[in-house]
């Protein structure tokens, strides 16, 4: 397998130790990390600020003798990895036109393809901010060619989506920095200059860490990634600084639209083996290396393109190389991986889901005049979550919990188990609770169309749901009340709903919440219960009714049960819905491939061996062809609030024809089969 393919690209943090001023100790160390990084397949290794002087040789930076060493070294760096098939990023003092800048070298295979002055990563006031015109020069000792040097350089490698630039983050400033160059350190991100709509953005620093400030600087960056829907990394001084007044810690990370690929606190050296770095534990050792292979393919924010004024700097492509994915595996995307590793985070996560679908329902009812709400139950999750925000949409209100009218419609399919938990946890939060069985009435509507009772077909399931939308939507206008939706998002994207049944409603809370996060606002909703039920002396029932909601197959229940079993399970017809919901993620947040996803949902899944690739393969044949051929249902989707998952609304961002032909997805997902 070659990641290349696939818009993968592996990008290295690297912090060696370094000696103050010992630009030959410095550069050795230097090229052996950039090799080690090669081998290990990276395409990209990005080294501190400074690196080759060291950032703590304070006056002597304006000293000859330390800025032409650190030119000679920089050079034999390029030669000495010419036959290395890997980026180099080097930061090194540079004197250019009366100024001395802490600058980085861009190198590739023996030549230097830009030279770029960064803002604010040293202390020391000899390094002046570049604000002359950017140019190209030729640099004594380095190559006869004219390298480019400015602020304005976009680099791009050919043959790939892959490009990325150096610096223009102010939000990386150090503080004192910022102070002692008469700058504003607390720059928001919004304003950080540079060339904004690169697939990565590179943050060389050379700046004293405290406590906090890496913390701060992975903040920044997750900030800063979400905000341009990229990459970015950062990588500061470490070990070998001088601690004369401050210390650098190594600091080091590596964000993907707000999400965390890898990342490594320098004053935690145990940190070094959760992220994939060789061991530090000292002066001589080898260099703390941080590995993550991005994605270069994800689409970027409307608006933030190439400026015209940036020069697109080309370096070829590097060689292909068949290697493993390195990145952080979550087989449920929808839910960040920080949040499922952290109570207090998951807790505040789904907090504020529940919160945000109780508002949009509440201010339905507060705008339509209705003071009351009507919703069908059927013991499943779907119901039950929508049961649930009902009620937390009613205390927002001000209101009795017996304005909920929860309906439960026993058919044909219908068991004591789903029936008996629907009612009693309606009962237990103080909903009006109403009973109407749809056996008589479907047995004479299959009598008035004609239809053979015994023949449990598509007419014989979907008769039942509109049957039941109908007893809804009446007793909805009866009482004068809100007809409340169940239906998710993975629902949506499936089709896996009635055109004019369980599809229509007047507002549908889980509009905007897909299979796998339904189960997740259900936990975390039996893990606190005081907001939608305040009684404490109901905690314990109620959480036993939720724990066994929690563990009933996902059913319709329109087929006959058999001993009261069910025996219309959703997963044996469909796939399981978090494979689906895998793949909904990507659909909704990226433009990839199907054959990049099956990459990624074999990385995700490999490690519990929970499915193999044809598993997912005909899982995703039945995603693609029910996603192409259902969008009609979607087109007339009922009002829900989407909660920032994604959302189908046909007002919203998804435009999709319903009559949009699926062949060349379903073609590629052939190919990836004979495999």
């Amino acid at each position: 397998m070659n990641i290349h393919d696939y818009g993968f690209y592996r990008i290295a943090a690297i912090v060696p130790p370094c000696g103050v001023g010992d630009c030959a100790g410095n550069a050795d160390r230097i090229i052996g990390a950039l090799r080690k990084s090669a081998e290990m397949g990276a395409d990209v290794a990005v080294f501190p600020a400074l690196a080759v002087t060291s950032a703590s040789c304070g006056v002597f930076f304006a000293q000859q003798p330390l800025l032409n060493a650190a030119e000679d070294r920089l050079a034999y760096i390029v030669r000495q990895t010419a036959m290395d098939p890997i980026i180099g990023i080097v930061g090194f003092p540079f004197f250019f036109s009366g100024n001395i800048y802490s600058a980085v070298a861009v190198f590739s295979r023996g030549i230097i393809y830009g030279i770029v002055p960064l803002d604010g990563t040293v202390q020391s006031g000899v390094f002046s901010r570049y604000s002359g015109k950017n140019t190209s020069l030729i640099v004594t000792g380095l190559q006869n060619a004219a390298v480019p040097f400015g602020t304005d350089l976009l680099f791009e490698v050919e043959k790939s989506r892959f490009s990325f630039t150096i610096g223009g983050g102010k939000a990386f400033e150090n503080r004192n920095t910022a102070e002692d160059n008469n700058t504003d350190g607390g720059t928001p991100l919004a304003d950080a200059e540079g060339i904004s709509g690169a697939a990565l953005c590179i943050e060389p620093l050379a700046q004293a860490s405290f406590a906090g400030s890496f913390t701060e600087l992975c903040r920044s960056a997750a900030a800063r990634s979400k905000q341009e829907r990229n990459t970015v990394m950062f990588v500061n001084a470490g070990w070998g600084e001088s601690t004369t007044d401050t210390a650098c810690a190594g600091e080091r990370g590596i964000y993907e639209n707000g999400e965390l690929l890898a990342a490594a606190n320098g004053f935690e050296l145990a940190a070094f083996n959760k992220t994939g770095d060789s061991g530090f534990t000292g002066y001589d050792d080898e260099a703390a290396i941080t590995f993550a292979d991005m994605d270069c393919e994800a689409p970027r924010i409307a608006g933030r393109a190439f400026s015209a004024a940036c020069r697109r700097i080309a370096i070829p492509a590097i060689p292909s190389r068949g290697m493993l994915l390195v990145r952080p595996r979550n087989p449920n995307p929808f839910i960040p991986l920080a949040v499922q590793n952290n109570e207090a985070a998951w807790e505040s996560f789904f907090s504020q889901v529940t919160e945000l679908q109780a508002r949009g329902l509440a201010k339905r009812m507060h705008h339509t005049g209705c003071k009351k709400t009507v919703i069908g139950i059927s013991g499943g999750l779907d119901s039950t979550l929508a049961l649930l925000v009902a009620v937390l949409a009613a205390r927002i209100l001000r209101q009795n919990t017996d304005s909920v009218t929860a309906i439960t419609m026993p058919g044909f399919g219908t068991t004591d188990r789903t029936k008996s938990n629907a009612l009693k946890l309606a009962e237990l939060l103080g909903c009006s609770v109403l009973t109407v069985p749809i056996e008589k009435a479907m047995l004479q509507h299959f009598e008035d169309i004609g239809h053979p009772v015994d023949l449990c077909n598509t007419v014989y399931e979907n008769a039942q749901a509109r049957e039941r939308t109908q007893i809804l939507m009446d007793k909805a206008n009866q009482l004068g009340a809100l007809l409340v939706g169940t239906g998710d998002l993975s629902e949506s994207a499936l089709g896996w709903e009635t055109y004019n049944g369980d599809h229509m409603s007047m507002y549908n809370v889980n509009a905007g919440i897909p299979k796998t996060m339904l189960r997740h606002c259900i936990r975390y909703i039996a893990a606190y219960p005081a907001p939608f039920l305040p009684d404490i002396k109901k905690h314990t029932d109620f959480r036993a009714i939720i724990e066994d909601i929690l563990n009933t197959p996902i059913s319709p229940e329109l087929l006959p049960a058999q001993k009261q079993a069910i025996t219309q399970k959703t997963e044996d017809i469909l796939g399981p819905y978090e494979l689906h919901d895998f793949f909904l993620y990507y659909l909704l947040h990226t433009d990839f491939s199907p054959a990049k996803i099956l990459l990624l949902a074999e990385h995700c899944f490999s490690t519990e061996q929970r499915y193999n690739r044809q598993q997912i393969l005909g899982c995703m044949r039945i995603f693609y062809r029910r996603l192409f051929s259902q969008q009609f249902k979607r087109s007339c989707a009922p009002d829900g609030v989407q909660v920032g998952f994604g959302s189908f609304s046909p007002r919203g961002s998804w435009q999709m024809p319903s009559d949009m032909n699926a062949a060349v997805w379903l073609a590629e997902l052939e190919k990836l089969t004979e495999v």
